[in-house]
């Protein structure tokens, strides 16, 4: 059996519930579903792929490999089917195909923001994937050599590195 100090113990629950709430009134006002709450690790890399305006390709095909993964995270951590195709792809339709309002983003990433309880795998595999997708499509041809990912890519994510907790040293140390 674990060990937790109460006060650890309040804390967590604490933040669950902050998340919880935070979630619940952007459901309201922007008609989430409740299984849309277990996508939330998707916003980054939404985020990402919507910064240029538009949902290319292979940002697409980048995003959809995340998903099959994200489903299969999910349903190991909770020992059960939590996630379905259906599920994965309604989101999908919503974020993926069509640009969100970007309150909607910005409410669900400070969501994503009060997490504590994501390993740093987990978290270096988001940010992973938030390269591949900045990598996978530039604005215009030819690009200068420090230009593949653009400048306000690139803050975004020094920005998510900042909010994981992820310095340069852990990230080779998670490698």
């Amino acid at each position: 059996m674990l060990n937790v100090s109460a006060p650890a113990l309040n804390h967590l629950r604490n933040a669950i519930m902050e998340k919880q709430q935070l979630f619940d009134q952007l459901a309201r006002e922007f008609d989430l579903k409740p299984a849309d709450f277990y996508f939330l690790d998707l916003i980054p890399l939404i985020e990402v792929m919507w910064m240029d305006g538009k949902n290319q390709e292979s940002e697409l095909n980048i995003l959809y490999q995340f998903v099959l993964e994200h489903i299969s995270y999910i349903d190991q951590a909770a020992g059960a089917q939590v996630l379905s195709v259906e599920d994965a792809n309604d989101f999908l339709d919503r974020f993926a195909h069509k640009k969100p309002p970007q309150k909607l983003l910005t409410g669900l990433h400070k969501i994503i923001a009060l997490e504590k309880g994501v390993s740093d795998y987990r978290k270096m595999d988001i940010l992973e994937y938030c390269l591949d997708i900045s990598a996978a499509c530039v604005v215009h041809y030819p690009y200068g050599i420090r230009e593949r990912i653009q400048h306000y890519e690139k803050e975004y994510l020094l920005k998510l590195f900042a909010e994981f907790n992820i310095s340069p040293r852990k990230t080779t140390e998670l490698l």
